[in-house]
């Protein structure tokens, strides 16, 4: 006679239907052959900031260096200490300057789009260009950015939406990592770029020709005849037991077939 546990084991291949989450986000559509190459693009036009972050290393730990002589000595000369931007070679003042265009990491640019969302007009500090390492990071981390794309773009004026240049890509696996030793960092998952670049403003105009606007229907949308969407159904592949559970018998109890003990009075007393 097979046990319950080899009855339980026995499973069946079964598919159930969900319904689409109607507010679901879909990402800009852009082709592989296009995100690769604004992704080749901006590893080679980035490279001047990781020469920048190279050289403030070096002069924060040559200053950390000097602080714990002086105190080891008590020394009280206070002869000032050089800045991070004292004597930049020539490609780490180009990356110094590139910085002032670029926007690194998932807050800061959360935050750069969220400014760009509350304002009408157009803005020198606008972003231009969002990129999105999708396949290295978490779904949950990275998103609300076609959402926030979206509200930056519909809070301008039609007049103005026109000349809006802002794009949003999703590269994928191994994006991040390349763009982390581009940039000189440990971790590089969203990546903002400023219009303004003569280098930079190449790769935007190549986004802003291959890939589509940010568009989340429902945000911005204006009043007027209703518009019905088909309805997507979606079809998953599990498994089940193949006897269910209230058709295995119940184990039998552990005090089935145990003797009851009856009480017994305590000693130095009559039982009654």
């Amino acid at each position: 006679m097979a046990t319950a546990r080899a009855v339980n084991d026995k499973r069946r291949q079964v598919f159930k239907h969900a319904l689409e989450k109607p507010y679901t986000t879909v990402w800009p559509s852009s082709s592989t052959e296009t995100q690769t190459e604004i992704l080749n693009d901006l590893c080679v036009a980035l490279h001047p900031l990781s020469s920048y972050f190279a050289h403030t290393r070096r002069v924060s730990k040559a200053q950390h260096r000097r602080a714990r002589r002086r105190t080891s000595k008590n020394n009280t000369n206070t002869t000032p200490i050089s800045t991070a931007h004292d004597q930049l070679s020539d490609p780490e003042l180009k990356g110094k300057k590139m910085l002032d265009f670029v926007c690194i990491g998932i807050n800061s640019t959360t935050r750069a789009l969220e400014r760009q969302a509350q304002r009408s007009t157009l803005h020198a500090n606008d972003l231009a260009l969002v990129i999105v390492c999708k396949g290295d990071v978490e779904p949950q981390l990275v998103a609300h950015f076609p959402g926030l794309a979206h509200a930056a773009r519909s809070a301008k004026n039609d007049s103005v939406r026109r000349e809006d240049k802002l794009r949003l890509v999703g590269v994928a696996a191994g994006a991040e990592q390349r763009l982390a030793q581009a940039v000189g960092q440990h971790r590089v998952s969203v990546l903002g770029i400023r219009a303004g670049h003569a280098e930079l403003d190449v790769i935007v105009e190549k986004a802003q020709s291959g890939c589509s606007v940010p568009s989340v229907p429902w945000i911005g949308i204006q009043r007027g005849d209703p518009v019905f969407h088909p309805v997507c159904v979606r079809e998953l592949q599990t498994s089940a037991p193949i006897i269910s559970k209230k058709q295995i018998p119940a184990k039998a109890s552990e005090n089935d077939g145990k003797r009851k003990l009856e009480p017994t009075s305590r000693p130095g007393k009559k039982a009654k």
